[in-house]
């Protein structure tokens, strides 16, 4: 699906500049905080994402054992790695190195470009109701575990929050994919040394 959306976003680019670019159809680009600034905000946001989402996965589990059980779902169980369970070892780990460059960093990062590159700065005009409305939008565009939209929209709020306000859309790439490649690249070196739970 996000392959799609990369694809549309070159065209456009395509159209207006002759060549195929994401710069002249996303915006919040021109990097108007510091380097410095950057990097703290980030690592501030990726530890607020990673601590919180971890702390709302029992919220998740009680949304999902209310109102989704009628969903057939493989990760919903008992620990967050139900998942993975009956899969030998070395498939385990064959997959997680395989995945580990597209859903930890490649997808998200296709993600910020469409929906804070391209779709925030469209819905800008309603002020400070364009990042809240926009992270509903967003949480529920995970249709697949609709137990999660809360959780979701408490974790990404504040990064939604921060692009629309500075107008900077490294803070959510920083954000985003810097917290899914830290979260697959732990899982996976997990999964190598047999540590999982």
């Amino acid at each position: 699906m996000l392959a799609p959306l990369l694809f549309g976003l070159l065209w456009l680019g395509r159209r207006r500049t002759g060549r195929y670019t994401l710069r002249t159809v996303t915006h919040y680009r021109d990097k108007p905080i510091g380097r410095g600034k950057i990097v703290a905000t980030i690592a501030g946001l990726i530890v607020w994402m990673t601590v919180v989402s971890l702390a709302l996965v029992p919220l998740d589990n009680l949304v999902f054992d209310n109102f989704f059980t009628w969903i057939p779902f493989e990760g919903a169980g008992g620990s967050a790695t139900t998942y993975i369970d009956g899969y030998s070892h070395s498939q385990l780990v064959v997959t997680m190195l395989i995945c580990l460059p597209l859903t930890g960093f490649t997808l998200p990062l296709i993600e910020e470009y469409y929906f804070r590159g391209f779709l925030l700065p469209r819905i800008s005009h309603l002020r400070w109701g364009a990042p809240v409305l926009y992270t509903v939008l967003f949480s529920v565009y995970h249709f697949w575990a609709p137990w999660t939209v809360l959780s979701k929209i408490i974790f990404m709020l504040p990064g939604v929050w921060l692009v629309w306000r500075k107008h900077d859309i490294r803070i959510s790439i920083g954000m985003h994919p810097g917290s899914c490649l830290l979260m697959a690249t732990i899982g996976t070196i997990a999964i190598i040394l047999g540590v999982t739970p």
